[in-house]
């Protein structure tokens, strides 16, 4: 229990500094000067590191050992956490916010690796990730909270300095009760396939934020979603032909294992988008300050807390595939009751129709990442976790871009600009949902209704 205290701590750690980040845009966006294209690469310059690094990340673990790679992402965290609070403009901080994606893309996958090398398969290791999984959650509620406390108090800068106490914690509690664990036969890193798959995502990233601020059309978005594509194409072909591929592409031949990574996929990209676009919305359109505007989000991440270790629960009873599926269900009812709200709407209705999203993203949270560690062999838990956390990772890449494009370029005053970020915000959810319906089609259709974990 030590341990999983240890590993879910920093779970939580990187998972806050999402929501904190995301409360904090608005202050960012004054004082830096930035508009909407560039916090959208507040976000998605942590994302896309983070996301193109977790598999090296996983493979570290595995041959290096979890707990010294665990150790040495804290410190570079730690770092870039640092440095965010000293960036004197826009364009530095999304450089050191992406030295920060650099040290959780390190340090997260060898979290979920070594709770599956602790707990034995089974109900035991169900309960413990939904544990691991409800950290998550915490970090998701206090995150806003505190975000708008920190801000309100001290400024946008203390929402990066107040992670160098939390990795000393955790830095102390990993060092007193882990036992390193390492694979018996090392192997070699998958350089043209990490170059390849970094770059797959960054263009792929940056041709959508472009096209939604210049146009789809524009001559720069369609090079940089052309030379994605291009990258995207090498990718496969490199990892299909490689004896030792960063990301083994036979295992998803196996239905619940790729269906488990394609929800990641989802789930990324709906509560990714929904938390860009309303810690947007509550502080530029409805005029609430961080702290008020980190409360309204506490409905959310509070039911995804609860919902978490229930799931865990649930799964040893009915199986993998319908708490999956209706999670999605859930979160695809939630984005479409929010696309019909106006900017007017009470925040007790904006409540429910938040909480209906948490709930289904805590009901396929848990299973998504059961199946996705019993599809392969126990040796191979660091590539499983971190290529399920790369998906969901990548997930929350395309919603900031893709949902994000859907608002207007700039920030202005006035109806035009209220009616424009609703009328935008409005078509974005129904993207969201849309997503999110496919999604609960291919888990009721792909996974196994007991898939063995």
């Amino acid at each position: 229990m030590l341990i999983l205290a240890a590993m879910s701590l920093g779970q939580f750690m990187v998972q806050m500094d999402l929501t904190i980040v995301n409360v904090a845009l608005p202050s960012i966006g004054r004082d830096l000067r930035g508009s909407v294209a560039g916090l959208q690469w507040v976000i998605d310059g942590y994302s896309v590191a983070f996301a193109s690094l977790l598999l090296v990340g996983g493979r570290l673990g595995d041959r290096s050992g979890h707990k010294r790679v665990y150790l040495a992402g804290l410190a570079i965290f730690a770092l870039g956490s640092g440095l965010c609070a000293l960036a004197p403009s826009l364009s530095w901080l999304v450089g050191f916010r992406v030295l920060q994606g650099v040290g959780a893309a390190i340090e997260l996958p060898a979290t979920l690796a070594i709770v599956s090398h602790t707990f034995a398969p089974g109900r035991e290791r169900s309960q413990a990730i939904g544990i691991w999984t409800g950290a998550a959650g915490s970090s998701l509620v206090i995150g806003p909270i505190l975000g708008g406390a920190l801000i309100g108090a001290f400024g946008w800068r203390s929402v990066f300095i107040v992670n160098l106490p939390v990795v000393v914690v955790i830095a102390i509690a990993t060092l007193a009760t882990l036992v390193e664990v390492a694979e018996a036969r090392p192997s070699r890193i998958d350089l043209p396939g990490q170059v390849l798959g970094a770059a797959t995502l960054s263009l792929l990233a940056a041709g959508t934020i472009e096209g939604g601020s210049g146009g789809f059309m524009s001559t720069l978005a369609l090079g940089l979603l052309a030379a994605g594509a291009a990258s995207l194409v090498g990718f496969l072909a490199v990892e299909s032909r490689q004896s030792d591929p960063m990301l083994p592409l036979g295992y998803f031949r196996l239905p619940s294992y790729s269906a488990a990574n394609g929800l990641g996929i989802v789930m990324g990209f709906v509560a990714g988008g929904l938390l860009f676009l309303y810690a947007l919305f509550f502080q530029v359109v409805q005029g609430h300050g961080p702290l008020s505007a980190g409360l309204r989000f506490v409905p959310f991440t509070l039911a995804f807390v609860v919902t978490g270790p229930i799931a865990g629960r649930l799964i040893d009873r009915v199986g993998h595939r319908a708490p999956m599926a209706v999670g999605c269900a859930l979160m695809a009812a939630g984005c479409l009751a929010l696309a019909r709200l106006s900017t007017t709407a009470g925040s007790a209705l904006q409540s429910w129709t938040l909480v209906l999203v948490g709930i289904g993203y805590g009901l396929t949270s848990t299973p998504m990442a059961a199946v996705a560690l019993g599809s392969v062999p126990a040796q191979r838990a660091g590539m499983a976790s971190s290529t399920n956390l790369t998906a969901r990772l990548v997930g929350v890449v395309f919603g900031v871009a893709v949902l994000g494009a859907f608002l207007p370029s700039t920030r202005s005053s006035g109806r035009r600009f209220v009616y424009s970020f609703t009328s935008g915000l409005h078509d974005a959810l129904l993207v969201a949902g849309i997503v999110a319906v496919a999604g609960a089609a291919a888990a009721a259709r792909f996974v196994t209704a007991k898939a063995t974990t």
